[in-house]
Formats: C-alpha cells, sequence, structure tokens
C-alpha cells in the first residue's frame, strides 16, 4: 500500500499564505494609521497668541472725529513757571537746556507743604481718528494699515487714538507680514497694533502731537482740530498675533543650521613594508592614524488709571506626540524600528499713565 503524504504537504501552504497575509495587512494598517496621526498633528498644531514688542513711526492726518469734536474725559497736568510756560529740556541733566515750548492764560497755583509756590496747567485730553496713514517698523513688511469703521460711524478709519502728554496710537490693524525679532519667525495675517510716541517732557516730545499742539488747557475749548503728522516716532508698538496668523517660516532648531556638519574621513594609514627575513627584523614603529576632529553642532500685560499726571512723574491717586513604529515590519524584514520626534513649538504692556479723572 502506498500512502500518499502530499495532502499535507498541501494543507501547510494556506495557513503560510495566511499569515504572510494577516502580517501585511496588520503591517499596512498600522504605517497607514502612524501616518494618518502624524498629518493629524500637524494640521492641529495651532499658534498661541502673544505679542510682539517693536518701535516705529507714523503718518497721517489726525482730527477730532465729526459726532464728538470734544475733549475726552482725561485730564494731564503739566508744571509750569509762574507765567503759565512750560520750558523743556532739550540738554541733558548734567547740562541742561531749557527752550520754551509752549505758554497758557490758564495757569493756576497751589502751596506745597514747605511753603513754596507750585504753578500748573490742566489740559484735557483728545480722542482722535485718521483716514489716511501709514505705519512703519521694522518687524512690519508687505502690508498696510487696513481701514475698519470707528465706533460704527466712522467707516474708512485708518487708525485711531487720543492726544495727551503723548501721542496714543490706541487701536489700528495691519495686515501683512510680521517678523518676531527674538526667534526670527515670520507670521502673516491681520494683526492689531497700538503703541505710543514720546512723552511731551522728552528730548524729542515735539517730534509727536500732544496737547501743546491742540491748545487744549483748560478751561479753554479746542482751537486745532487736525494735525498732520509724518513719520512721528513710536517709542513702542505692540503687535498682538492672534492664534490665525499663518506661519511663513518654519523655526531654527538651535539657531543655527538644521543641516549637520559632514564628519570628515579618517586618512588611510600606509602599509609598513614587510621586515627582512633572514637577518634578525628590526623593531618598526606602528603607523598611526591621525584622530579626525569632529565638529560638535550646537544647538542652540490695565488698572485704572487716575486721573492727574505731572510732568515730574508724581502723581495723586483720587506635547506634542512622539510615536515609535514598532512592531510595523512586514515579516522577514530586518530593520523596520523607525521613531518620529515632533518637537513642541514654545509659546510678554504700554507705559503707565499717571491720570486722574
Amino acid at each position: 500500500m502506498q500512502v500518499k503524504l502530499s495532502g499535507f504537504e498541501t494543507q501547510k501552504d494556506p495557513i503560510q499564505n495566511y499569515c504572510k497575509l494577516g502580517c501585511g495587512i496588520l503591517s499596512s494598517s498600522g504605517l497607514a494609521a502612524f501616518l494618518i496621526g502624524l498629518g493629524t498633528a500637524s494640521a492641529s498644531a495651532e499658534i498661541t497668541p502673544f505679542q510682539i514688542q517693536s518701535t516705529g513711526t507714523i503718518s497721517g492726518t489726525i482730527q477730532l472725529p465729526s459726532f464728538n469734536p470734544n475733549f475726552n474725559n482725561r485730564v494731564t497736568r503739566v508744571d509750569t513757571d509762574s507765567t503759565g510756560t512750560y520750558n523743556r529740556n532739550i540738554g541733558s541733566n548734567s547740562n541742561p537746556n531749557y527752550v520754551p515750548v509752549y505758554k497758557s492764560d490758564y495757569v493756576k497755583v497751589q502751596t506745597r507743604t514747605d511753603g513754596s509756590l507750585h504753578y500748573f496747567v490742566d489740559f484735557k485730553g483728545i480722542p482722535v481718528v485718521a483716514f489716511d496713514g501709514i505705519l512703519n517698523s521694522p518687524v512690519l513688511s508687505g502690508g498696510e494699515l487696513t481701514p475698519y469703521t470707528y465706533q460704527g460711524k466712522l467707516p474708512g478709519t485708518k487708525y485711531q487714538g487720543v492726544v495727551q502728554d503723548e501721542f496714543g496710537l490706541t487701536k489700528a490693524f495691519y495686515t501683512g507680514i510680521v517678523t518676531d525679532p527674538k526667534t526670527g519667525q515670520q507670521y502673516e495675517g491681520t494683526f492689531q497694533v497700538s503703541g505710543q510716541g514720546p512723552r511731551y517732557s522728552d528730548r524729542n516730545g515735539g517730534e509727536s502731537p500732544t496737547v501743546f499742539d491742540f491748545k487744549s488747557d483748560i478751561p479753554g475749548k479746542p482751537t486745532v482740530t487736525s494735525y498732520k503728522m509724518t513719520n512721528s516716532p513710536l517709542v513702542r508698538l505692540t503687535i498682538n498675533v492672534p492664534a490665525d496668523a499663518k506661519l511663513v517660516t518654519p523655526p531654527t532648531t538651535g539657531g543655527g543650521s538644521s543641516t549637520p556638519p559632514t564628519s570628515p574621513t579618517s586618512p588611510t594609514s600606509p602599509t609598513p613594508p614587510a621586515p627582512p627575513i633572514s637577518p634578525p627584523s628590526p623593531h618598526l614603529p606602528t603607523s598611526t592614524s591621525p584622530s579626525p576632529h569632529h565638529p560638535t553642532t550646537t544647538s542652540t500685560s490695565p488698572t485704572p488709571t487716575p486721573d492727574i499726571e505731572f510732568s515730574s512723574g508724581n502723581s495723586i491717586a483720587v506635547n506634542s506626540p512622539v510615536f515609535n513604529s514598532a512592531s510595523m515590519c512586514v515579516q522577514n524584514s530586518e530593520n523596520c524600528r523607525t521613531k518620529v520626534t515632533l518637537t513642541p513649538k514654545k509659546a510678554i504692556g504700554p507705559r503707565s499713565r499717571v491720570l486722574l479723572r
């Protein structure tokens, strides 16, 4: 009797096929899941809103709003002499040089605790708007101020502000690109900005509009209704980067090149000649290959404002996931361990104004 063993042999093939098919499916599914997870992580990344501080200049014609051509409710107190004249020091503290800047007919006087007399003039601040405007800054590029509607009544407004002891840019929108000076990272979108010009008592206080220019000394009325600024300095400019801003350039790691330098190739040592056989073999020096130097890569915010402000500065208070694709291997592959690491991105107010209502 002959027994055929071929049937047993044919029973082994389906099992092997199923195993191979199952491993292939599992491996393909794992790879697909990994790729989907990686894409989801990238797509879900968003910017954490933050602020960029810089300086700049601003131009445009500021004017009192047509529906509210009046002072606002803030008062700036300026120390003067007995005639109501304010003098600005354009020199230094050690070598002062005072020049007259403004003379008011509404000088007031108080007696200090030490018996001396204090002369001053009170000014009211003025809200202003501009329908033309240009904003420049080292961190802004490729854009311009975007018009909006001021208090729902004045469409086409480029920016708004207030004139007090200094010019305050209270609101504007810049559409373009902003560069973070700390990281070099660029963002594209529409950014709300604010800022302020130099104070009236600063050496360059005359380069920016103040209450002197609008002659808003109390109890007077506004006699100036508009003022043209040309590249007036902003000693502080704040740009708000929103969550929907678009990343323009990828962040650099360690502040250097992302491509590591190539290590030099070790030189090949020459083969010493074979020593003679018959005479005693002399001692031959061993050739040592110099160890090459491998360079290393070094990875490198409002409290209520008081009402009165003095020119002296004193005041009266009335993880991103890590994917390890282990076990995502096709059967019989030798090296299939993959590790992908996503490094999470790391995600700071205006000068105080002392005013009394």
